[in-house]
C-alpha cells in the first residue's frame, strides 16, 4: 500500500484539495493522510467542517503578527518531524502559499517525491502577487509531478523547462463547487455578524441588488487600498438602489481602513469573514464582482459572473480571454468608470453565457488517475482539454 500525504495550511487550499482527498481516499491501494500546517486557523477550520474532513495532523504554526519567515521556518521544522515519522511515498501540495513552498522543500530535503496541484500559474511578475508568484516558480522547479489546471499553465511550465512530469487536470475548485452545490447551499439560517456588531441573515443581504466586493492582497495595502475604498464611498454615497457587500479580511491592514472609510454608508455592508458556502451563495446572487482575489476569478466564471480585477496582472488569463474578467489594476479612475458602467445595468445580473474555462468537475479524478499510473496501477483518464 502506497502512503500519500496531502499538506496545506489555508482555507483556499482546503477547498481545492478536498475533492482530491476524497478521490484518493476511495482508492483501496492508497493510505492517505492529511497534514495541516495551520497557516490559517479559524477560516481553515471552517472549510474543513464544510467538507466534513478531520486531518491526521494539525501543526498549529500560526502566531500573532506572523511574518513570512515565521511561517516558512516553523512549517519546515514541524513538517520535517512528520515526514520523517510517516515516510510517505508521495507528498501533495497545492497552489502558491508559503505552506506550499515549505512543504515542497521539506519533502525534497527528505527525498520524498512531490506533486503540485495547480502548477504553472504565472503573472510573469515576481512581486505580483507577493509572495505567491515566487512561491509557485520555486515549487514547480522542485516538484516531480506538476498538475497544471489548464493548457496555458502547461505551456508556462514547458517554457521554464521544469524537470517534473506535466499533466493537465482542470482546476479542482470546480470539483469543490459542484460538490457543495450537490449538498445544497443551506445559508438561510446562518447569521452573518457585521463588523458594526449587528446580526443579519445572509439571505437578507441579497434582497436588494448588490455587488460583491473583496480586497486584501499585500500589494494593495496602504494608499492604493484606501483610494479604492474612497472611490466606493463616493459611488455608493450617490447610489441608493444597489448595495455593496464586503466580507472584510481580518488583517488590521485591511479592516481598519475599511471601517474608517466605508462603515458610515447604510448601503455598504461590511461583514466579518464568512464561510465558503456563504461566499458561493453571494457570488450566485451578485450583479457582478470586484476583487483582488485569485480564486474568485475561477469561481465567478462557474456562475457566469463578470469580475473587475483590482490587480495589474493575473495568473489566470483564461477568464480574461473568455470575457469574464476585466483587469482594472489599482487606478481608481479606471475602476470608477468601469464600476459605474456595470451599475447602469441596475437590476439585471451581468451574466456571461460562456463555458467555464477552468474545468469540468473531473480534475480530482484525473489527479487520482495519474497517481495510479505513477505507482504502476491501471488508468485511462485523459488530460483536461486533451
Amino acid at each position: 500500500m502506497k502512503k500519500i500525504i496531502i499538506t496545506f495550511g489555508t482555507r483556499p487550499e482546503a477547498i481545492k484539495m478536498a475533492p482530491v482527498y476524497f478521490a484518493l481516499k476511495r482508492e483501496k491501494k492508497f493510505c492517505v493522510k492529511m497534514v495541516l500546517t495551520g497557516q490559517h486557523t479559524t477560516m481553515l477550520d471552517e472549510a474543513l467542517r464544510a467538507f466534513r474532513i478531520k486531518p491526521e495532523y494539525n501543526l498549529n504554526i500560526m502566531i500573532a503578527r506572523q511574518t513570512l519567515s515565521d511561517i516558512t521556518t516553523r512549517a519546515l521544522k514541524k513538517l520535517d518531524a512528520v515526514y520523517k515519522k510517516e515516510k510517505p511515498d508521495l507528498v501533495l501540495v497545492h497552489g502558491d502559499t508559503t505552506t506550499t513552498l515549505s512543504a515542497c522543500l521539506c519533502a525534497f530535503y527528505n527525498q520524498i517525491p512531490v506533486a503540485h496541484v495547480e502548477a504553472g500559474l504565472r503573472t510573469h511578475h515576481k512581486n505580483e502577487p507577493f509572495p505567491e508568484e515566487l512561491n509557485r516558480i520555486l515549487t514547480d522547479s522542485i516538484c516531480d509531478i506538476l498538475y497544471a489546471p489548464t493548457q496555458i499553465a502547461k505551456e508556462n511550465l514547458l517554457k521554464e523547462n521544469v524537470n517534473g512530469e506535466i499533466f493537465v487536470t482542470g482546476n479542482t475548485v470546480i470539483d469543490a463547487i459542484k460538490l457543495i452545490l450537490e449538498r445544497g447551499l443551506k445559508v438561510n439560517p446562518v447569521r452573518c455578524l457585521l463588523s458594526n456588531g449587528v446580526n443579519r441573515e445572509i439571505s437578507n443581504l441579497t434582497r436588494k441588488p448588490f455587488v460583491l466586493f473583496t480586497m486584501h492582497r499585500r500589494e494593495s495595502w496602504g494608499k492604493p487600498m484606501e483610494r479604492i475604498f474612497s472611490t466606493l464611498y463616493e459611488i455608493f454615497k450617490k447610489e441608493k438602489e444597489i448595495y455593496l457587500v464586503y466580507p472584510v479580511h481580518p488583517n488590521p491592514k485591511v479592516k481598519i481602513p475599511a471601517q474608517k472609510i466605508l462603515s458610515k454608508l447604510k448601503n455598504v455592508i461590511l461583514t466579518k469573514p464568512i464561510s465558503y458556502t456563504e461566499l458561493l451563495f453571494l457570488m450566485q446572487k451578485a450583479l457582478f464582482i470586484a476583487t483582488d482575489s485569485g480564486g474568485i476569478q475561477e469561481e465567478a466564471t462557474f456562475f457566469g459572473k463578470k469580475v473587475l480585477l483590482l490587480r495589474r496582472f493575473t495568473e489566470r488569463p483564461e477568464g480574461v480571454k473568455a470575457g469574464f474578467i476585466d483587469i482594472i489594476g489599482l487606478d481608481e479612475k479606471k475602476f470608477a468608470k468601469k464600476f459605474n458602467k456595470l451599475l447602469e445595468m441596475r437590476r439585471e445580473s451581468v451574466k456571461i453565457k460562456k463555458r467555464c474555462p477552468y474545468g469540468d468537475g473531473r480534475a480530482s479524478l484525473r489527479i487520482l488517475s495519474h497517481i495510479k499510473k505513477y505507482f504502476g496501477l491501471k488508468t485511462e483518464l485523459k488530460e483536461f482539454g486533451g
